[in-house]
């Protein structure tokens, strides 16, 4: 499959995925608002602060991984797609982590302070493996290129 095709199927998922985020993200702040009105603050921060990102980046995860694994039948390749979603969950689940502690005003600022650098070097940790799926699969669309794609500037 050639890198067009790719980035088709691609961007075509990512509307899907988009979509299905919204829905499920304006049920959980309608959920959400539901528990402010009926006077349970706690609950309503949760549910918008704790749950409503997760959620909504889990799906979208889930969609791109599905999408990369339809690719390359390669176990190197699939391995890579892998460990991109694990790394990806890791991060949400660092971000929920930290909105946890600040949330509830517990002693946060180390915590804090690892979580950011933990989201950072997170990042650097994607852009390393979607270097490497580049050099195992030279038809991989990279996130550079899809964001530049997205905007009309495909290469």
């Amino acid at each position: 499959m050639e890198l067009n095709e790719r980035f088709e199927l691609m961007y075509a998922s990512a509307k899907r995925s988009t979509r299905l985020a919204i829905q499920v993200g304006l049920l959980i702040v309608f959920s959400g608002a539901l528990f402010y009105w009926n006077g349970y603050q706690r609950l309503a921060e949760m549910t918008w602060f704790i749950i409503l990102f997760p959620v909504t980046a889990c799906i979208k995860l889930v969609f791109r991984t599905n999408v990369l694994l339809t690719f390359n039948e390669s176990v190197r390749c699939r391995r890579l797609v892998w460990y991109e979603c694990t790394l990806g969950l890791v991060m949400i689940g660092t971000f929920t982590l930290l909105n946890m502690m600040i949330l509830f005003r517990e002693a946060y600022v180390p915590g804090v302070l690892l979580a950011c650098s933990l989201v950072l070097i997170g990042i650097v940790a994607s852009s390393n493996l979607d270097r490497r799926l580049k050099q195992v699969d030279a038809y991989h669309v990279t996130h550079r290129l899809y964001s530049r794609g997205k905007v009309g500037h495909f290469d």
